[in-house]
């Protein structure tokens, strides 16, 4: 007799699934009960950093990611990193355990309505009427995370008849890229031929869809200007390319400003546009033509300018490159940036410049520092390599980057980290002490939130309460958890002591003290 608990571990085994990432509590137990050897369960200390582990799992792993949550209860801890999740586009199978079934009418203690409470940021949600089907209903959340747009899915998986005979399940293959309209790619290749200048917007399904060597294959044919858009949560082109010009600013006016030269604009993989402060002004020039390629319908209807063409952004660069010829190039100043000087406490912006001689160019890198990420200046020249909170909320980068290093063991990686963002997910520290993954955590500590003051003098607002973090103690923190601590505190030592503490191979926390200047927002 083969038994509903084997056919979901047969079901993970066949597509590739060997890791849990995971916070049980007593209705999980009935699915774990003598857990295979061949998988790995991952344990986090809180369920939102058990999601965000499962997100830079899935993106360094390229493959859907399975979370194990505890009923409704745990949903709810982990639901503002399921929000991240979906805007991250990141592939997740999200099970949760459910009440026995024989007492459900009664809402018994730990019973929920998880299966509503979770739909506005899944793809699909589902809870089994029979224990047989649960099987079937694993088998097809996986290929509803991985078809485009890809992102979470929730089963909810009652506790009781996973001990029940279930027949087999069918296990399928499916090829989830759909290629754009070829009209519609011939129509964009037409306007960038006839283009005088042309900026190409590279978004994060660049990167996802493994496709930034292609379009820097098209960039240098068009010889165009490269943007990243607005707080890209995923990094899609090389930073020291001399085409490169940097992130887009995060509201109208100033977008509409940036891209005022151009009078062919494509955006590829990405919204248009990430507003975050409401500053009026016209989404775009007139007489610029913009067009926006996206694997995502819903990305497509609410862009609020432009020409959009629908599909996979990989199969949408193949078919638009040899539809364009090579020009010539188009003289450009350089704009050299200066560079910060050594302070103490030093300026953010000079420790950026420093890490940025520290961190390796193969290293994945997960940045959560809001109020330095603007001055950064790694060298991201592979793919994979760089992230951010794709929905704002903090407490991802930590979590996360032990999950990428869990996935891999090529690269190093980093999570830089502000002092306020650390304290949403410190916890998986002891997940990167516990299963020995090598992340380095640089913690810049400003003692404060100084992004909010910088809102704050953006809106014109003072008098703000609460904006101040002070007396943590990072060291305690590190050691309690079980990782390695430095505290550097002098300018001249970030660079080789970072690049000690990363070739170490341990998961250590560096702390750096940083000036609490607050800069304006724009």
């Amino acid at each position: 007799m083969t038994s509903v608990r084997e056919r979901i571990f047969q079901i993970f085994r066949a597509h590739g699934l060997f890791v849990i990432f995971g916070n049980p509590g007593s209705t999980e137990l009935p699915l774990l009960e003598n857990f295979h050897g061949d998988f790995s369960y991952i344990l986090g200390l809180q369920e939102a950093s058990v999601l965000a582990m499962a997100v830079g799992y899935s993106f360094q792993s390229d493959n859907a990611a399975v979370v194990n949550l505890h009923t409704a209860a745990g949903v709810g801890n982990a639901m503002g990193a399921i929000v991240t999740a979906w805007h991250a586009q990141a592939p997740l199978i999200i099970t949760a355990g459910q009440q026995d079934r024989r007492q459900i009418l009664a809402e018994p203690f730990l019973w929920g309505r998880q299966v509503d409470f979770v739909k506005p940021y899944v793809k699909w949600s589902v809870e089994p009427h029979r224990s047989v089907d649960v099987p079937q209903a694993i088998e097809r959340a996986f290929h509803v995370a991985m078809s485009e747009p890809k992102g979470p899915v929730f089963v909810s998986i009652p506790m009781d008849g996973l001990e029940d005979e279930c027949p087999p399940v069918e296990v399928r293959m499916i090829s989830y890229k759909t290629a754009p309209d070829p009209v519609a790619i011939k129509e964009i290749a037409d306007a960038l031929t006839n283009a005088n200048r042309i900026a190409l917007i590279a978004g994060e399904q660049v990167d996802a869809s493994g496709s930034m060597s292609d379009l820097v294959k098209l960039a240098e044919l068009l010889k165009s200007d490269v943007f990243l858009p607005p707080i890209p949560y995923r990094w899609s082109f090389p930073s020291r390319h001399e085409l490169f010009r940097g992130s887009l600013p995060a509201a109208m006016k100033p977008i509409s400003d940036r891209l005022s030269p151009y009078d062919v604009v494509l955006a590829i993989g990405t919204s248009v546009f990430l507003y975050y402060p409401y500053v009026p002004g016209l989404a775009i020039k007139e007489g610029t033509h913009l067009f926006q390629i996206t694997n995502d319908p819903e990305m497509a209807s609410r862009a609020v300018t432009g020409t959009s063409a629908v599909g996979d952004v990989s199969l949408a660069l193949k078919q638009l490159i040899p539809l364009v010829k090579l020009r010539e190039a188009i003289p450009r100043q350089n704009v050299l940036r200066e560079k910060a000087k050594p302070s103490v406490p030093p300026t953010s912006e000079y420790v950026e410049q420093m890490l940025a001689l520290a961190i390796p160019s193969d290293a994945v890198i997960f940045h959560e520092a809001p109020t330095s990420e603007r001055y950064s200046r790694l060298d991201i020249s592979r793919p994979k390599s760089h992230f951010i909170t794709a929905s704002g909320g903090l407490g991802f980068a930590m979590p996360a980057a032990v999950g990428a290093s869990l996935a891999q063991t090529e690269r190093p990686v980093v999570a830089i980290v502000g002092d306020g963002a650390a304290q949403y997910s410190i916890q998986s520290l002891w997940s990167a002490a516990r299963y020995n993954a090598p992340v380095t955590f640089i913690v810049l500590n400003n003692s404060e939130y100084a992004i909010l003051k910088s809102f704050g003098m953006f809106l014109h607002e003072e008098g703000l309460p609460g904006l101040d973090v002070p007396g943590i103690d990072f060291e305690g923190l590190a050691k309690g958890y079980g990782v390695g601590f430095q505290k550097i505190l002098d300018p001249d030592q970030i660079v080789p002591q970072v690049k000690e503490v990363i070739q170490s191979g341990k998961s250590s926390l560096i702390e750096i003290p940083i000036d609490r200047h607050v800069n304006p927002l724009l």
